[in-house]
């Protein structure tokens, strides 16, 4: 199969009817979806119920694996069962061909020692595979299809034991951590200000992650400003006013501005049932006029409080921030990738909204203090001390959705506002009111793999979940080569 498009193969005559003919068999055996019996789409069904294949040349060898898989609870995974002859590819793309499957399980006997061309013939499975060796003794064979698939861009693990590619089914048949999710941004539809994401459309999104992501007006959203309740949104300011170390020379009435903005976000979250919501923010922030209140602490609020809330209406960042914060259940920092310095290994992420609970939603909030956006003299933004010497994992889905950059570091110093070389307007436009240093490892490798202008920091590590979750999504790892967060 390698060069075609294996969604528009064609097939001749005796194709077809080997591919009818083996469509029939798998029509009759208990479980099996076939996609010319289906009529929902595959978005549609893919929120429904996963599909597993799987390939054997023996199955009655397999009986008690395939029965635990289907046992696998909270999954409801639609389970087929076929023979094959693994020196015939063409039989087992055919086979492929005509199912519709999410996981395919290749379970190889120790019979099996060429497979010729497979690995490069199966080169454009757009699904997690799993492959089961029989052969621990003359392991190369199968470790070399496997490496085979995976250099064609295929997602494989390969499992030793019925137990373990039990355990890897489970992960790729997991509910998706993203499906059936809701977003909602306020701007122009991909076109963010800073940050267009013109490629992504929501098909796109949708059939990449799960979520639907809508798109609505900004000036709809100031509209609906003048109907905020002003206690709850007194409220709120008491709220921030009361747990900031300082507040730095910002009038109440601003605050109560983005308590206000927080207060009508929340209420179009809860009313909406959504995971995430974001504003084209810089499209007005930096301009002489502003059609909304600075989100800063409205985004810091809601990201403590499980929402994915994304500054610049950035795509990527809020379907990564959606991802990470699902993953682990902490609130997250959306950063810039401000600059590397290649020789000390670091690098300075910055950003105004950050979450004051990084630790995890029981912990104290961390210590803050309230002052203006940048020094323009206007906005309120919190600055937030981190915790020096502290743990870290930042990521992001790349550009094109199919992989994922996750990169372990360490904070080593935080630039304080008070610290800052000011210009003589009192304003540095390339900092923000938290920034620091991070040590990473492979500086170099990091910098030739940033995946865009913002990154999701979470305190912890969290590597082993986030890679499991990224295998069922079918979503490829780009790290360091060790994922041991470096000394300080």
């Amino acid at each position: 199969m390698s060069g075609k498009n294996h969604k528009e193969i064609h097939f001749g005559r005796r194709d077809f009817i080997k591919t009818t003919a083996l469509a029939g068999v798998a029509a009759t055996l208990p479980g099996t979806g076939l996609a010319g019996q289906d009529t929902e789409s595959p978005s549609e069904k893919r929120l429904k119920r996963k599909s597993l294949l799987c390939l054997s040349d023996s199955p009655e060898a397999y009986e008690q694996l395939i029965e635990s898989i289907k046992a696998i609870p909270d999954t409801n995974l639609l389970v087929t069962s076929l023979k094959v002859d693994f020196q015939k590819p063409q039989e087992i793309i055919d086979t492929f061909c005509c199912l519709n499957a999410d996981v395919l399980l290749l379970c190889i006997s120790r019979f099996v020692f060429n497979f010729g061309n497979l690995g490069d013939d199966l080169d454009a499975l757009n699904i997690p595979v799993i492959v089961l060796s029989s052969n621990k003794d003359v392991l190369l064979i199968d470790a070399n299809l496997a490496a085979s698939l995976r250099a064609n861009g295929v997602h494989v693990r390969l499992a030793l034991s019925q137990s373990q590619a039990l355990e890897l089914v489970k992960i790729a048949a997991s509910p998706g951590i993203l499906e059936d999710k809701k977003a909602l941004l306020f701007g122009r539809p991909f076109d963010s200000t800073s940050v267009p994401a013109r490629s992504l459309s929501e098909e796109r999104v949708f059939n990449s992650t799960g979520v639907r992501v809508r798109y609505r007006p900004i000036e709809e959203l100031a509209a609906l400003l003048e109907d905020v309740d002003e206690g709850s949104a007194r409220s709120e300011m008491q709220r921030w006013k009361s747990e900031a170390v300082e507040v730095v020379q910002v009038p109440d009435e601003t605050i109560l501005d983005s308590c206000r903005l927080y207060v009508l976000l929340r209420s179009i979250v809860d009313s909406e049932g959504l995971s995430a919501i974001g504003i084209d923010c810089l499209g007005f922030t930096l301009g002489p006029k502003l059609i909304l209140p600075y989100p800063c602490l409205a985004f810091a609020r809601l990201r403590d409080e499980g929402i994915a809330a994304v500054c610049e209406a950035d795509v990527h960042a809020m379907l990564s921030m959606m991802f990470l914060q699902g993953i682990c259940g902490k609130s997250s920092f959306m950063c810039n990738v401000n600059s590397l310095n290649v020789e000390e290994s670091t690098v300075l992420l910055s950003h105004c909204a950050a979450p004051l609970s990084l630790r995890g939603a029981n912990t104290a909030p961390m210590r803050y203090r309230l002052h203006d956006y940048h020094g323009f003299g206007r906005g309120v933004v919190p600055e937030v001390e981190f915790p020096v010497g502290t743990e870290v994992i930042a990521g992001s889905f790349t550009k094109d959705m199919k992989s994922f950059l996750l990169w372990p570091g360490r904070i080593q110093t935080q630039v304080k506002d008070t610290d800052r070389s000011a210009s003589p307007a009192g304003f540095t436009l390339d900092v923000c009111a938290n920034t620091m240093d991070v040590k990473i490892r492979d500086a170099d490798r990091f910098l030739q793999n940033i995946p865009g202008a913002h990154m999701i920091m979470l305190l912890g590590s969290h590597t082993k979940a986030i890679e499991d979750a990224l295998f069922g999504m079918n979503v490829n790892i780009i790290g360091p080569s060790d994922f041991t967060p470096p000394d300080v």
